[in-house]
């Protein structure tokens, strides 16, 4: 996926970037953390390594990071098995035949957390890089989920919005558009059904 970034970065931009950039490494999910998902920056190619350097991340004119998502998945299957056992010794325990919405809700979460302290969240690592010089990223990926997080990422840790690249945003980019409308101002406009113009 192709990122447009409209504005240049400011001239004393490495340091900090790279203070934005370590602000928003991720930290790694927790069994006792609420998030169910967390995203953050690692280092490229390396979804494990968060402790980054100028090295790391700077190359030329490219600045290069992995962006890291951990997810809590668990296996419907295994779930609903353990909620039905949990169900079942509640009911037994209150001496009642029904759950409520609500208990049933608590007791899926509390399912939930044991899974936790069992299971590992998912790690999910996509590479970007970012060219300075074009004012372009590169994030190799197309999953809609993985482009919305890092929108939102790149935003927060450089104050830029970046613009999902396209052909109009292509055309606009290269000035395509400006002639085509100077060119579009200058028609006249016909109209098809008066009989007059014939």
């Amino acid at each position: 996926m192709r990122l447009f970034v409209p504005e240049a970065p400011p001239k004393d931009f490495r340091e900090r970037y790279m203070r934005a950039i370590r602000h928003r490494v991720i930290e790694p999910l927790r069994a006792d953390d609420d998030a169910l998902e967390r995203t953050g920056f690692c280092r490229i190619g390396e979804p494990f390594e968060l402790s980054l350097r100028h090295d790391m991340v700077f190359f030329d004119s490219f600045i290069n990071l992995g962006v890291r998502t951990d997810r809590w998945v668990f296996p419907g299957s295994l779930v609903k098995a353990r909620l039905r056992e949990a169900e079942a010794a509640y009911l037994e325990k209150k001496g009642r035949q029904r759950l409520s919405k609500h208990e049933r809700a608590e007791l899926k979460l509390a399912v939930q957390h044991k899974l936790k302290q069992k299971l590992t969240p998912q790690v999910r690592a996509v590479d970007l890089s970012w060219s300075l010089d074009e004012k372009l990223v590169r994030f190799f990926t197309h999953s809609a989920r993985s482009i919305a997080a890092v929108l939102e990422l790149f935003e927060k840790t450089f104050h830029q919005k970046l613009v999902i690249e396209a052909p109009y945003t292509q055309a606009e980019r290269c000035g395509a558009l400006a002639e085509r409308e100077r060119v579009w101002e200058q028609l006249m406009p016909v109209d098809l059904t008066d009989d007059r113009a014939a």
